[in-house]
């Protein structure tokens, strides 16, 4: 096998596994592109993925079962036979244990029970972009996983843990719900931020219109540019009005203020880039901030705050920075 080939083959596992980078998904889209026999090739360890699927990780790969049956898909759609290497076998089954591997790893870790008709996606230090049976697309945040429940029946449903970003295809005879162990959220068709990270649950709206159900049955109702917040022991959900752009930063890396105050702004960069910033100054408290960032680095954030705002900026330690 080529050393490409290889570097392929490994692309293709953590895409199936749920553990691949935006750089490496684009790498990999590119290279699937490239060529009839790319495209085949990804199909049939598609293939072997797709008959070592959760709940079946235990009992032994039928390789050749699963190329078969890709064979005569492939034949009856061309109208021909589609001959596969040896080679082609081998890292077949080499990505199957790949994404076993990736697969097992995470329902260990997290104690997921593994259901034949759900489909799972996980993460851990890279964020994930695929497409559900309806052709809603998802987001999925680092160290976050979803479980999707076959879409058979009245409804679209699943489970969120961590943070995903949904856009929802239109479908007024099944809704779609993400449960939550803080809450509910429901929609028709629309664009949505869920996270269950600190303790609580925050829908973030982009387009349409989303329910958040409590525990308890109390929903709010959250239309574009609404931010609707539930933890336990709450009476009812609380709804605010959101800097959209600000709140998806993990999924476009952007930032925008328009006459936004100081403070502000600086609580928006900490949770952006996951640093923490000490002002050491109360007169800037009193300044505004129009300004916008497009996958900046937080250097050169502060570097363009520092000189528009004529303060100064030191690097305490990682991730630590003191302005004055």
């Amino acid at each position: 096998m080529e050393e490409n080939q290889k570097i392929e083959d490994i692309l293709i596992a953590k895409h199936l596994a749920g553990d691949i980078s935006f750089e490496e998904e684009l790498q990999l889209d590119a290279w699937v592109k490239k060529s009839e026999e790319n495209q085949l090739h990804f199909e049939g360890m598609k293939a072997v993925w797709e008959a070592t699927q959760p709940g079946k990780v235990s009992a032994a790969v039928d390789v050749d079962k699963a190329w078969n049956k890709f064979s005569e898909e492939i034949e009856t759609k061309k109208g021909k036979t589609i001959q596969f290497t040896p080679w082609q076998m081998v890292s077949a089954a080499v990505a199957a244990m790949l994404v076993i591997f990736f697969g097992v790893r995470f329902f260990q870790q997290s104690n997921t029970t593994v259901v034949d008709d759900v489909q799972r996606f996980a993460t851990t230090t890279s964020t994930l972009l695929d497409t559900l049976n309806d052709g809603s697309v998802i987001t999925l945040n680092q160290e976050s996983a979803l479980a999707v429940q076959s879409f058979d029946g009245n409804s679209r449903e699943m489970t969120l843990d961590g943070e995903a970003y949904f856009e929802v295809a239109h479908n007024e005879d099944q809704p779609f719900i993400v449960h939550t162990k803080y809450g509910d959220v429901t929609v028709l068709g629309t664009k949505f931020n869920v996270n269950t990270l600190d303790n609580k649950v925050t829908v973030t709206v982009t387009d349409g219109l989303v329910k958040l159900t409590a525990p308890n049955k109390k929903y709010v109702l959250l239309p574009k540019g609404k931010q609707g917040i539930y933890a336990s022991g709450q009476a009812v959900p609380l709804k605010n009005e959101v800097n959209v752009v600000n709140e998806m930063f993990w999924k476009h890396q952007k930032l925008e203020f328009k006459n936004a105050e100081f403070q502000e702004v600086v609580k928006s960069i900490e949770k952006a880039y996951d640093v923490k910033i000490e002002v050491n100054n109360e007169n800037l408290y009193h300044k505004e901030v129009t300004s916008s960032f497009d996958h900046e680095s937080i250097e050169g954030v502060l570097q363009v705050m520092e000189a528009t705002l004529n303060l100064r900026v030191q690097k305490t330690a990682d991730k630590q920075y003191l302005i004055d």
